[in-house]
């Protein structure tokens, strides 16, 4: 497989001279995505470049539209060539800390351009073609119809079963291969990718594919893997190689940005989930404000986290829990102040949470959980886009994303006066809502694949997940989302007795909240008395009772708020 630039690299760009304007440059960034253009001689040569942050700078500074972009471009770019690697142009990025760069060919005529995120988009391009690879290794298959009749049969499957064409051909699989719950898998509407199953005493990996006719089921394609091992093996080293790139340069990404994941690690290719990510990428482009709504569990910090991995902002992501802090620290927390600001103060005074994000990007966690006094001063910095620490005449110019989440109706609080109108607009500039996994159950089989492999990540050996655990977990609702469904598979991980997790592993799993959390509708549950059930249970039950509402839980459980944070960081329920 070639791993060249070439392949990957952004060709649709517009080269500029020296004899181009400012006002030049500007239409051209304006009407495209590009991060910065190359400039070229009277031979097509490379001979700077100029990035779109300092056009926008010169904009600020008043400068002259006509003034010729010679005055300030930048010469003697950094640059790659079209003949180098992914992996090289990867440490070439790194070891200049830029996150764009030109591409150009052995006489260095620009041919393309090459960003940070375009390289790890590639990695994953090639970790999903080699993931085909592995697919295409088995051929033991099988076709029935939409009343799971099978219509058609190939010679592997006739080897793994020991049937003849005439032994199978316009019968149901449903009678002769129950394990295989096929009729199940065809009335959900949800595809299957090799879930592990026991066939004839032998471990295969089962798939099912449906074919639907406009929109209606027409048939269904069943591939069983069992043979092969050697395509696997050479394929499985190939991503492994592959796995250990995309980690090492995902590390690299947190240690310059603060940030643990990408928009890459959050699974699922259902349409709704895929439409959230195209809209977390255009956020990540813009310098604009995000609002990110969503139920408790649905990954609102995983989306926040990517897309700041996937900006030009090169400072950290900082993190801040509105709802954990307590009221009269809030402002301290957030604007910093200096020493002898107030009682207390530290000596040289504490860097707030504003200052430490600077060039970088800030969430506010829990946004509708903010008090109002200081929705009043955070709305003042949002439009006067700088502040003042506690105590301190120093002005700081604000110069970062500001990325909010909430999994409360804003629009109702403001309707009953505790959250601010004009704050909700100005935060609400672009909006993202990440719908709860009862909402994207097809992406259920991914998302298993996803945290068994960081489970095996943190220890853990699991080769897999049943076809029959996995049927299981698909006809469930999941009230607590991604979250509730972490921790049933880190639970299932602990009890497992085999290599793959089976249904007797998650079983029982619940079919409706009321039934699985028992507590009662009164005001009478009160956490001492339920004392002898684990805290982690104990809290899980009570914000599933209350839709995630952490507030409302911690009215349930007579604790204090910071109280069930404290003890939710704990759990890692966050």
């Amino acid at each position: 497989m070639n791993l060249l630039i070439s392949n990957y690299m952004t060709t649709h760009f517009v080269k500029c001279t020296l004899g181009d304007t400012l006002d030049n440059v500007l239409k051209v960034f304006l009407k495209g995505n590009s991060k910065i253009l190359p400039i070229v001689n009277s031979n097509g040569e490379l001979t700077g470049i100029i990035t779109k942050n300092s056009v926008f700078r010169l904009l600020v500074n008043k400068t002259p539209l006509e003034t010729s972009i010679e005055e300030f471009y930048k010469a003697d770019p950094v640059f790659v060539t079209e003949t180098d690697t992914l992996e090289e142009a990867r440490i070439h990025l790194l070891n200049h800390n830029i996150g764009h760069v030109p591409v150009v060919n052995k006489e260095k005529k620009p041919v393309g351009l090459l960003s940070t995120q375009e390289l790890l988009d590639s990695y994953n391009i090639i970790y999903t073609q080699l993931n085909s690879v592995i697919d295409f290794a088995y051929d033991a298959m099988f076709v029935v119809n939409k009343n799971a009749v099978i219509t058609l049969v190939n010679t592997s499957f006739s080897d793994l079963f020991q049937l003849s064409s005439k032994d199978v051909l316009s019968k149901s699989a449903a009678e002769l291969f129950p394990e295989l719950d096929i009729e199940n898998v065809m009335k959900r509407g949800i595809n299957i990718i090799n879930a592990p199953q026991i066939i004839n005493g032998q471990q295969c990996l089962l798939s099912i594919n449906l074919i639907k006719e406009n929109g209606d089921l027409n048939s269904a394609i069943c591939k069983i893997a069992f043979r092969g091992l050697t395509q696997l093996q050479e394929a499985l080293t190939k991503v492994k190689r592959l796995e250990k790139q995309v980690s090492a340069y995902k590390d690299e990404i947190h240690n310059t940005k603060g940030t643990r994941y990408t928009l890459h690690d959050i699974a699922g290719e259902s349409n709704v989930i895929k439409k959230v990510k195209h809209e977390a990428v255009l956020a990540s482009k813009s310098i604009s404000t995000v609002l990110i709504t969503g139920e408790t569990g649905t990954g609102k910090e995983m989306f926040a986290q990517g897309i700041h991995a996937a900006s030009n902002q090169p400072g950290r992501f900082v993190e801040v829990n509105c709802a954990a802090i307590p009221a009269e620290l809030l402002e301290s927390e957030f604007f910093g102040y200096v020493g002898g600001a107030f009682t207390g103060a530290k000596p040289g005074g504490m860097k707030g949470k504003f200052e430490v994000a600077q060039n970088g990007a800030i969430f506010l966690d829990e946004i509708g959980d903010m008090p109002p006094q200081l929705q009043v001063k955070l709305l003042r910095v949002l439009q006067e886009k700088e502040f003042q620490p506690i105590g301190s005449s120093k002005t700081i110019h604000l110069n970062m994303k500001i990325i909010a989440a909430t999994n409360q109706d804003l629009e109702k609080l403001i309707r009953v006066g505790k959250f601010r109108e004009d704050l909700y607009y100005r935060l609400n500039i672009m909006s993202i809502h990440i719908p709860p996994l009862r909402e994207r159950i097809e992406d259920v089989p991914e998302i298993v694949n996803s945290i068994i492999h960081n489970l095996n990540q943190n220890g853990f050996y699991i080769k897999g997940i049943t076809h029959s655990a996995l049927t299981n977990l698909m006809e469930y609702s999941w009230p607590g989302n991604v979250r509730e469904l972490q921790n049933t598979l880190e639970r299932a991980a602990n009890i497992r007795t085999g290599d793959y997790i089976d249904v007797d592993d998650i079983s029982p799993m619940p079919r409706n909240v009321e039934k699985t959390i028992g507590i009662p509708n009164n005001s009478g549950y009160n956490f001492k008395n339920r004392i002898h059930i684990t805290e982690k249970d104990t809290i899980v039950e009570a914000l599933q009772k209350t839709g995630g509402n952490k507030t409302r839980a911690s009215e349930l459980l007579e604790i204090s708020r910071p109280w069930l944070y404290k003890k939710m960081k704990e759990y890692g329920l966050y």
